[in-house]
């Protein structure tokens, strides 16, 4: 036992000893290199995991998981709907009328995706209602030439409930004097906000009847959209649907997923993810060189003291333990530091204050305009986890050569 704490106390003392010279600039590098390496860790993959969430829990439960759609208009959709109601693996269903449309309005014109719905069924396909920050689905009633926009439309076009938008799109019936645009007024009556650039600035909602008379389509509708209960299902499920949609129609129809908007992106988050953190764990390897640096160049500094301890008895296994001591103090202090800082980073990155500067900075470059974050606690085990085996496991070398020191032949030169 007392061997034991004899290894340690030298250990300590040899860390704190005040005449060392570069040997502490060495010391301080490499607590710094492994809180540096954790801090980093933390930070990155709680982004990363907080982009693949918000991804996964706000925008892709704004959009349908899939879409059964027609290569002309869908003439008897409630067919369709009454089969696909049936299947117990789509948990909502929401017919639809899509067109490319501009809004004018005092000048203004600002290009837009118009969908036609019916409030009553896409709410069981979107959550998109859970975000309005003013007014709600429910105005979209039939005949009532309402709008709901999103904030970044409304922002731009600068208007707001009340008041009354011109909606053009265009005409597929030509007439003697070539393809003229479709213009109707419409009143907003609702503005949302999901947080997606993408979904903000380009979707927009009237009623289906509405956008039906709009577009001469009489009670036909472009494509029904569907909801699964397993997100990461939905291509093998959109199949199984379209199977199923085909039976009650001679029309020729396609199916749609997100995997053909989202799908790569999602999956480069994953990766990114994986590989990023990979390359950051490069700065605790860095970490580790230093400590075995500072080790070396302390058995160096230290090898008459070395050479006495053994002298008076001390075994090569007791040289060993200070050294292995040394490391494991750097590394479990460095660890430490790192994580605290790590988590107050991650918990700044979260703050009103970066999130009003992220929307400014990256404002309609990607698909949030803010920072996720999502710390958890497994993934900041195995970085600590990783750090401490990394950096402790590179001590043994040195304490081998610690440990191989003769006194005889480092005495006859003192």
């Amino acid at each position: 036992m007392m061997s034991k704490d004899l290894s340690f106390f030298i250990a300590i003392r040899f860390l704190r000893s005040r005449k060392q010279g570069f040997l502490s600039f060495v010391t301080a590098l490499a607590f710094s290199c492994v809180a540096l390496g954790v801090a980093v860790l933390i930070v990155v993959t709680s982004v990363m995991n907080g982009f693949e969430t918000e991804l996964r829990e706000r925008i892709l439960k704004t959009i349908p998981h899939a879409s059964i759609e027609g290569i002309q208009p869908i003439k008897d959709w409630r067919s369709i709907y009454s089969k696909l109601k049936k299947n117990e693996d789509i948990v909502g269903l929401a017919p639809f009328i899509e067109s490319q449309s501009l809004l004018s309005y005092k000048g203004e014109v600002f290009g837009t995706k118009i969908f036609g719905i019916l409030p009553e069924y896409e709410t069981s396909v979107s959550v998109v209602e859970d975000f309005m920050l003013q007014g709600s689905f429910d105005s979209l009633k039939e005949n009532s030439f309402n709008i709901i926009l999103g904030l970044s439309q409304s922002r731009k076009l600068n208007v707001g409930i009340g008041d009354e938008i011109a909606l053009m799109i265009p005409d597929a019936n030509a007439t003697f004097a070539g393809y003229f645009p479709k213009i109707k007024t419409f009143t907003v009556s609702g503005i949302f906000r999901v947080g997606s650039p993408e979904l903000d600035q380009t979707n927009s909602f009237i009623n289906l009847s509405d956008a039906a008379k709009l577009m001469s389509l009489d009670q036909k509708v472009h494509g029904i959209r569907l909801k699964f209960n397993d997100l990461f299902k939905a291509t093998s499920l959109s199949w199984i649907a379209l199977g199923e949609a085909e039976t009650q129609t001679d029309e020729l129809l396609i199916s749609k997923d997100w995997t053909n908007t989202y799908g790569s992106l999602f999956e480069a988050i994953m990766q990114e993810r994986v590989l990023v953190g990979l390359l950051l764990f490069l700065i605790i390897v860095v970490a580790a060189f230093n400590i075995i640096s500072m080790l070396v160049m302390m058995i160096n500094d230290k090898r008459s003291q070395l050479a006495i301890l053994k002298t008076i008895g001390m075994s090569n296994y007791e040289i060993q333990k200070i050294f292995v001591y040394l490391g494991s103090i750097i590394s479990i202090i460095g660890t430490f530091i790192g994580l605290i800082l790590g988590l107050l980073l991650t918990y700044f990155l979260s703050t009103d204050y970066m999130e009003a500067l992220m929307s400014f900075l990256m404002r309609d470059s990607y698909f949030i305009d803010y920072f996720p974050t999502d710390v958890r606690w497994f993934w900041v085990f195995m970085i600590l986890f990783a750090s401490l085996i990394t950096t402790i496991s590179v001590c043994l070398y040195p304490a081998r050569l610690a440990s191989k020191i003769y006194p005889s032949q480092v005495l006859r030169n003192e």
